[in-house]
């Protein structure tokens, strides 16, 4: 019976990576852009155009990072490979997004968002893959 539930308990885990890891990012997105307006107004106008800019750029940043992080603390095995999977999937969505924002939406402010996202899911898959995130973190 104890190994049937440990069974099920990696299953869901593999289940979970990519609803934990887009959770992760959703959340981390907007808890930075919070505590950019709260703690950053008193340096920054958070209504200019550099403090949205700045604003923009560090939390998508670090969306990034929680994206990649996220889905690797959550895999039960294989976590750097998992890691690897989750950098590429984001940039294969991001490649896509970036083509409806500049050819449907015209956004183009977007792309740096997105950008910076790529960027923080990258140097987290190559800190996790070259094995430095387990040094920083614990």
């Amino acid at each position: 019976m104890d190994n049937s539930n440990a069974l099920w308990k990696v299953i869901l885990r593999w289940i979970a990576i990519l609803p934990a890891s887009v959770l992760g990012m959703q959340l981390t997105f907007v808890l930075l852009r919070i505590i950019n307006i709260l703690f950053a107004s008193h340096y920054i106008d958070t209504s200019s155009w550099m403090g949205v800019l700045y604003t923009d750029i560090v939390s998508n940043l670090i969306a990034g990072v929680a994206f990649v992080y996220v889905g690797f603390k959550v895999a039960p095995s294989n976590q750097k490979i998992v890691a690897i999977v989750l950098a590429v999937l984001l940039l294969v969505i991001s490649c896509l997004s970036l083509f409806f924002v500049n050819f449907i939406t015209k956004e183009y402010y977007s792309n740096l968002g997105i950008i910076c996202g790529n960027i923080g899911s990258i140097v987290c898959c190559v800190s996790i893959v070259k094995g430095e995130m387990d040094e920083i973190l614990y």
